[in-house]
């Protein structure tokens, strides 16, 4: 008996020597690469939305399965007409600084991103508010946007038109809410990590750049009790392949990305660990028609029409993504099929290069005459590979592409947005599920995403309508009307129906493979040993993939509990005694 008080007091005295709980970290691989911004106002990708994301939240947000909850707003109502919103800030919204959470952080924030000073290429994302347009443009002041705050907890929306998909919008990170006294004080440097007041479920700890943004729990969130991950790492790495080793090797608990040519080996090697789900997504080429000959649509049409994009999805891509015959997803809510381009109702390839020969001959090329002009991609190992499939298939046909490849973030600001290409390729990731989506980039006044300068009077009539219709199914016609029009012209040349690659440990909780492709922090954790699957390299050990914690090494008190097991068993088999459980 006084040997077990013995060890009991012993063991007493190791724990109390131990932690209450260990820090949970989850390190997060981030495919898009270095933020251009954490501002929500000058963000432009999904990489910047996942960091952002986690530090503010908007008037709703996504759920773990991607759908649309209560979030800065715990409710909102809506007139029967549709045109008016009314949200309820929750009354124990805190900002990471203690201030509370009130409506006219939203009025300031809105008027902010709607602030022609401000720039800001998501502002046509709120051009369904009242005046949204006009203010966006100068011809209104700020204050005539349709939004007010009648108390600091009710925050009013009136719209244009009906939107039933307005709570998407407001899950959107342009319309997030940012700290007004912080940006007056710091002006641009208020995104510094001694400077950032967020309202989510994170504050922003550090940010090295081109290394990690590193995110803490934040105290003052409302659902704090229910965060269970306390430090968030985001490691940008846009070398795919580069970050599958580093996921094999445990730096990353998550990858939102693989080379897709792997997918199958992957799978055949981690079996549940590799992901690849349905996207609200469309990759598509797009054609600069204000440069010469793209402004004719037999050249537009002839490239279109040289793409197998049969090859490209199953020999390049490989993930099973089915070809784009149309621009907007098919598991798209609010969404009438029936668009199609013409490029899917000729049957074979080679009926496709025929055609495309006979239009580049009509339009003044050929053989002594050829089609020469750049090509603009990403870097990426896949775009790589697609590019140059595709330069081949346009050989076929006689046309001399150059390929010019970058980075994501410098391929769309510095290409795509500023109209500095001929030809390039381009993806589109749904900021909410609806339609309007994908078909609102093509509008003319649309100088944010409308890349290829699209421009129909009948296409943006057919959208000012559609916005008019009350009828979800007449609107859903009134947007495959459109759709089909846009195709017929070659305003854009879908080429795939995205899929979400993402290697997920399967320790990691909280992690689905939704539609969104949205998959926050806040409901993530950590479950069972952090072990790893075992690498392919020959000389490496099973020991190297065992006891992973959340920086890749043993917690400093691992060594404490490996000698207290020694010394306890050491001490049983002196005297000679079963050993008590601690």
């Amino acid at each position: 008996m006084a040997f077990r008080a013995l060890l009991a007091f012993l063991a007493a005295a190791f724990l109390a020597a131990m932690p209450v709980s260990a820090e949970v970290v989850l390190n997060r691989g981030n495919a898009g690469g270095e933020p251009f911004s954490l501002d929500p106002a000058n963000t432009q990708g999904t990489w910047e939305n996942n960091i952002v994301g986690d530090m503010l939240e908007g008037l709703t947000t996504e759920d773990v399965d991607g759908k649309i909850v209560p979030a800065a707003a715990e409710s909102w109502d809506i007139s029967a007409d549709g045109r008016t919103w009314t949200f309820h800030i929750r009354p124990n919204a805190l900002w990471s600084d203690g201030t509370p959470v009130t409506a006219d952080d939203f009025v300031y924030s809105w008027r902010r991103l709607m602030d022609p000073k401000t720039a800001a290429q998501y502002a046509s994302i709120l051009y369904v508010v009242k005046n949204a347009e006009r203010v966006n443009k100068g011809e209104l002041p700020l204050e005539q946007l349709g939004i007010a705050a009648p108390d600091p907890k009710t925050f009013v929306v009136t719209l244009e038109h009906p939107a039933p998909y307005l709570d998407g919008i407001t899950a959107h990170q342009a319309t997030f809410p940012v700290p007004r006294w912080q940006i007056e004080k710091f002006g641009a440097d208020w995104i510094k990590a001694s400077n950032f007041v967020s309202n989510g479920p994170y504050k922003l700890v550090e940010w090295r750049v081109n290394e990690y943004v590193r995110l803490g729990k934040s105290p003052t969130y409302y659902d704090a009790a229910h965060v269970q991950i306390d430090t968030v790492n985001w490691i940008p790495n846009n070398n795919f392949a580069a970050g599958v080793k580093s996921f094999r090797a445990g730096e990353y608990d998550l990858y939102d990305s693989f080379p897709n040519n792997q997918y199958k080996a992957l799978k055949a090697q981690l079996g549940d660990e590799v992901k690849a789900a349905p996207y609200l997504a469309t990759g598509y080429l797009i054609f600069n028609r204000r440069r010469k000959p793209f402004d004719d649509i037999r050249v537009r049409m002839a490239l279109s029409l040289a793409i197998d994009r049969k090859v490209i999805t199953e020999n390049i891509y490989q993930l099973g993504e089915p070809v784009a015959c149309a621009l907007v997803p098919p598991e798209t809510a609010n969404y009438e099929r029936g668009a199609v381009s013409p490029d899917c109702r000729i049957q074979t390839q080679h009926e496709r290069n025929e055609r495309a020969k006979e239009l580049l001959k009509e339009a003044g090329f050929g053989p002594d005459n050829p089609l020469k002009f750049t090509y603009n991609t990403t870097t990426d190992p896949d775009s790589r590979r697609a590019s140059a499939a595709v330069q081949a298939m346009w050989k076929t046909v006689g046309v001399e592409a150059e390929i010019e490849g970058s980075e994501p973030a410098t391929h769309y600001n510095q290409h795509l947005q500023t109209y500095n290409f001929d030809v390039a390729s381009a993806a589109w990731v749904g900021d909410y599920n609806d339609p309007e989506t994908f078909l609102f980039m093509f509008e003319t006044n649309n100088a944010g995403f409308n890349y290829g300068g699209y421009s129909n009077p009948r296409y943006d009539e057919l959208m000012r309508q559609e916005r008019q219709e009350p009828d979800v199914k007449k609107r859903a016609s009134i947007m495959r009307e459109a759709e089909q029009l846009l195709l017929d012209e070659y305003g854009v040349a879908p080429t795939r129906f995205r899929f979400n690659p993402y290697l997920v440990h399967s320790y990691v909780k909280g992690w689905t493979g939704n539609m969104r492709g949205v998959n926050r922090s806040r409901w993530m954790s950590i479950e069972g040993p952090r072990t790893i699957a075992k690498p392919a390299a020959a000389d490496q050990s099973a020991a190297a993939a065992e006891n992973q914690d959340s920086g890749g090494e043993r917690p400093w008190y691992w060594w404490l509990v490996a000698a207290w097991e020694w010394l306890k068993g050491l001490l049983c088999s002196w005297f000679g005694v079963a050993c008590p459980a601690v």
